[in-house]
């Protein structure tokens, strides 16, 4: 429905956004935002110079408690018979596709109708504005900025507070009251500035803008594509249209857009995972490995027992290579010094002599006595048994893990129950084909689940 100009000052102020601009309240069975559900739904949209008028009762499909159904005045009646919001999900993904999303607390707003999409099936995103930090900027001398404040300050009449468009409306009026009091050019200004998720950058090609205004703000893997169908970048994201965005804008992308023609989006269901799907896509197109610019420079080390020209098992210490491998690293160390020191306390505790277990000291001749035997700490000359050392050789250290070796780490997307079991050793991840994939990033999502989510960890061995 069209509405009657009321805010005149704003229609004109949102044509310098560049896109339509949705001004959005929603009310909910509560605060938390993996476990309640939306059950009002409202927003003025403008576009082109006007303001069009949008709004529904959600069933939010679980009891309203008694103290928001007094708040808001919204009742378990009242939504009894109204859609739940996946079928309203498809009209009101429209509506809001392409637009600015304008809200009083935008993180809440902005975060519960991303997470109602996803469990439709719908991925969301839209640069979002929140009207609480510029009320902030524009009016520091006060120290109260709720909506409940301004209306008060302000003098704005509300009909009925908290229902969700009488909110969208009293909003407008702030805002309405702003751009008056403060002009269109400094108001302008602190928009931009404080937009998050950021709009993309109007210097971006046409082709690109509209795919990545297509992406969700949600875990998984970006992967753009040059003319030629090659890839030339693959990269993780906890929130891939907010973190995209933000690169783009602060021009610290690592990726090349102007060689790329298009950009695909894979899912994941967690932290882990989304290095697995990664993985997949690195083996299948034969790509570089993208890893996040603070783990660049960082270095790996892992152990490697070869036999020499004389037949002679040794371990040697190597650099840990990004990629797919036919086999998970033997220990995970951070230098060479670490490794050292892990195989000879590895080769103690499983009672291996550094003979046997290829590890005396550079240079030290064949024909020479063991050390160990010789300073009388064992009581015996041992043989050389290959079998027995590589028997052991998965029990080196993993940097991190504890005494762990080889995991099960179950990921469970928290909106729709999905699950995902992943099995990693020696500090990588074990693919579908048999095959194992370590990055430098790997290392930190281990270190970070084992700290937080111990109770989805099974220890293997």
């Amino acid at each position: 429905m069209i509405v009657a100009s009321r805010w005149p000052l704003l229609e004109k102020a949102f044509l310098r956004f560049g896109m339509p601009v949705a001004v959005v309240d929603l009310e909910s069975t509560g605060g938390n935002l993996y476990e309640d559900r939306v059950t009002e739904v409202a927003l003025l949209k403008f576009e082109q110079g006007r303001a069009e008028r949008y709004e529904w009762l959600v069933n939010p499909q679980k009891p309203i408690p008694k103290f928001v159904a007094e708040l808001t005045g919204i009742s378990d009646g009242m939504v009894a018979d109204a859609p739940v919001f996946a079928e309203i999900a498809g009209e009101l993904f429209s509506v809001l596709k392409g637009c600015v999303l304008v809200a009083h607390n935008s993180r809440f707003d902005y975060t519960f109708l991303k997470h109602e999409f996803h469990r439709a099936g719908i991925g969301f995103s839209s640069p979002a504005l929140c009207s609480v930090q510029l009320s902030r900027c524009l009016y520091p001398q006060f120290y109260k900025h709720s909506l409940d404040s301004i209306i008060e300050r302000l003098g704005i009449v509300v009909e009925d507070r908290h229902r969700a468009m009488a909110d969208v409306s009293a909003l407008c009026d702030y805002l309405e009251c702003s751009l008056s009091e403060h002009g269109v050019e400094a108001w302008i200004r602190q928009c931009f500035r404080l937009m998050n998720p950021k709009p993309l950058p109007a210097t971006l090609p046409e082709r690109l803008r509209e795919q990545l205004y297509g992406l969700p703000d949600g875990m998984g893997v970006l992967a753009c594509f040059d003319g030629g169908g090659a890839i030339n970048y693959i990269g993780t994201f906890e929130r891939v249209y907010s973190e995209v965005s933000a690169l783009l804008d602060s021009g610290k992308a690592p990726f090349d857009w102007c060689n790329t023609e298009e950009v695909r989006f894979f899912p994941a269901l967690g932290r882990l995972h989304v290095h697995k799907v990664k993985a997949e896509l690195v083996g299948h197109y034969g790509a570089d490995c993208y890893v996040s610019a603070k783990n660049l420079l960082k270095t790996f080390t892992t152990v490697r027992f070869e036999k020499g020209s004389d037949g002679i098992l040794k371990a040697k210490t190597a650099a840990l290579k990004n990629g797919v491998a036919d086999n998970p690293p033997t220990g995970l160390f951070a230098n060479k010094k670490a490794a050292r020191r892990a195989l000879s306390s590895w080769a103690e505790t499983y009672g291996l002599c550094p003979a046997a277990a290829g590890i005396l000291p550079d240079g030290y001749a064949e024909d020479e006595p063991c050390p160990v035997y010789v300073s009388g700490r064992c009581d015996k000359a041992c043989g050389r048994s290959d079998e027995q050392v590589l028997a052991f050789a998965h029990k080196l250290p993993v940097l991190d893990w504890g005494k762990m070796h080889e995991v099960e780490i179950t990921e469970t997307d928290p909106l729709t129950g999905k699950t995902v079991v992943l099995h990693g050793m020696g500090g990588a991840l074990e693919m579908d084909d048999g095959l194992w994939y370590f990055d430098k990033d790997l290392p930190d999502v281990f270190k970070a689940k084992f700290k937080t989510d111990r109770k989805n960890i099974k220890e293997i061995g």
